[in-house]
Formats: C-alpha cells, structure tokens, sequence
C-alpha cells in the first residue's frame, strides 16, 4: 500500500490515469472522468475530488484533485488536476462496490 485515502469528505469519481496531459509536457490533469459522477456531485471549479481508477484486483490508485472546467480546442469539459503528494495504491474502499468506472 502506498499514501492514504483522504480523511476529509470529498467525492469520489472514476479517471482514466492513462488519459492525461491534454494541455502540454507540463500538465498532469486527468481528462476522462466519470460524467454521471460529475454531474450528481454537481461539481464546481476548485472543488475537491478523490479521482480514482482500477489497479490489481481489490485494489485502485488514486489521487485528490481539484475539478476544473476548461476548453482546450475542440475540448470543453472537465480535467482533475492531482495534489501533490495525496497519491494513493491500496485497497479498494467498499463504498466504491462493483463500480467498474465510467
């Protein structure tokens, strides 16, 4: 198990860690999220997120993020931009169920 999952209430939302980086070298976010998810939270610019996806089975990696909605070419929608150090590899939550991602 690497990190911990975060202590403070915050949704959780399904990302592709392989779609990342949309915007250039420099950019980390992550761009394919969970649109159900986003829209029940509903989410708002600057909000926190815990953006999560499957790793080996029982398992997920995941990070905290900020939501943002930005238009990047023919791209408007939303990206997950990770904070620093709130890297987690560890044990799938039972909240999260048979939940399999967006």
């Amino acid at each position: 198990m690497e990190g911990h999952l975060p202590t403070q209430a915050m949704p959780f939302v399904w990302g592709d860690f392989n779609a990342r980086g949309w915007a250039g070298d420099d950019d980390t976010s992550i761009y394919a999220l969970d649109r159900d998810a986003i829209a029940a939270i509903p989410a708002k610019n600057g909000m926190l997120a815990f953006v999560w996806d499957h790793d080996d089975p029982g398992t997920i990696l995941g990070c905290v993020a900020i939501l943002q909605h930005v238009t990047l070419g023919a791209f408007t929608g939303w990206r997950a931009e990770p904070v620093a150090d709130s890297f987690y590899r560890g044990p799938k939550p039972a909240h999260l169920g048979d939940r399999l991602g967006a």
